[in-house]
């Protein structure tokens, strides 16, 4: 489908799948009879959108703007119901980006593996930079650092592997905090 726009391409991978969702939730807001116009009026709000590329989740903001054309809908009608008032007062879209434990989380794995980085040998450390940060091919990295591309993918193949071990000793150490390591101490715990 050559004939496809980025954008079309776009709304039908990551907003259609959950039309369900926004007709629902325009059922709920305007009832039954407004609902597929509502969910259309959104369609049409978001693909008007100029800065599309930079919704980082398509679903939530998608039912954040039927949610916000139902408000309008309300506010324009002469008379109005207030279970429809109470209804779209009562609905708060969840928000599809991470929550501040998983920012923080994320934080400090981000920080344990650049440590780890760190601790490489330095013209190994600065292939796994180039390849992995920067996307850079294995023969470019080559042409750069003025080495044969067997040596660049032996310092990567190296690389990955002490980061690999790296990261599993991480984790077999916070697994282990976690568990008594005694008869005692899982009884204190207890």
């Amino acid at each position: 489908m050559s004939w496809l726009r980025d954008v079309d391409r776009w709304f039908i991978e990551t907003v259609l799948p959950a039309g369900g969702r926004y007709r629902a939730l325009a059922v709920r807001l305007v009832g039954e009879r407004e609902a597929e116009d509502l969910v259309q009026e959104a369609y049409a709000k978001l693909l008007s959108l100029g800065e599309w590329r930079t919704i980082e989740h398509p679903p939530a903001f998608t039912l954040r703007i039927v949610r916000n054309l139902a408000l309008d809908r309300l506010r324009r009608e002469s008379l109005v119901r207030i279970e429809q008032v109470a209804a779209v007062e009562r609905i708060e879209v969840a928000d599809g980006a991470p929550g501040p434990h998983a920012i923080v989380s994320a934080r400090q794995e981000l920080d344990g593996l650049i440590a780890l980085i760190e601790t490489l040998p330095p013209r190994c450390r600065e292939v796994i930079r180039m390849r992995k940060f920067e996307g850079m091919s294995p023969q470019a990295i080559a042409d750069s650092l003025g080495l044969s591309v067997s040596t660049v993918e032996k310092h990567i193949t190296k690389g990955v592997a002490i980061l690999t071990r790296g990261l599993a000793a991480r984790l077999e150490m916070a697994d282990e905090g976690d568990r008594p390591n005694s008869w005692t101490q899982h009884t204190r715990r207890a």
